[in-house]
Parts: C-alpha cells; structure tokens; sequence
C-alpha cells in the first residue's frame, strides 16, 4: 500500500538538519519523531516567549543610549544560550535519528 511504501521511505539526515535548523523539532516530525519533535518546539516557543517577555526595547535602547548594560543582562544572554543550544541539540538529533533509521533499513533487509 501507498501508506507502507512512504513509512519506508528512508529519511534523509541533510533534509531532517535542513528542517530543524528552520525550526527546532521540524526535523524529528520527518522523521516520524512526534512526542520528539513536540517537545523541540515546545522548548523553542517557551524559550522564546521567555526571552520576549524579558526583553523590554525600550530599556534595552536607553542603556545602549547611556552605554551601560540592561540590569537584566546575565537572565538574556542566558535565555539566548539555552535556546541556541536547543537548536543546535535539535539539528543533531534529527541528523543522527535520519542516519540511524537508515542504518535499521538496511539491516532489516
């Protein structure tokens, strides 16, 4: 069946990095990695929505205009660390899950 064809399909490690990288837990849904992939964007999105929520601009332009760092400095760059090492976490993952199905395919055969 059409159905079984496709969920034999190997998945691509180059595609699934592609994907991630655009967005974090895209990559696993290639791969067929739903609670995996759900819990990639969940992190990004609470990750993000964190780092929105701290990041006054105003503020932000105000120091930058008096040259002194935001009193919130050490939380941002930290948000923003965790949330570059998400991605990088999910770009991996999705590659090494898209090699290693491949790898069962083949010895499945």
């Amino acid at each position: 069946s059409i159905i079984l064809r496709a969920m034999e399909t190997k998945r691509s490690p180059g595609v699934a990095a592609l994907l991630s990288a655009v967005l974090p837990g895209l990559g696993q849904f290639y791969n067929r990695q739903w609670g995996k992939g759900l819990g990639f964007l969940l992190g990004v999105l609470l990750l993000l929505g964190a780092l929105l929520s701290m990041a006054d601009l105003e503020k932000l332009r105000q120091s930058a205009a008096a040259g002194a760092p935001p009193e919130n400095i050490g939380l941002l760059f930290l948000l923003i660390l965790l949330l570059f090492a998400l991605l990088i976490w999910s770009i991996v993952d999705a590659a090494r899950s898209a090699k290693r199905s491949q790898v069962e395919m083949i010895g499945s055969k």
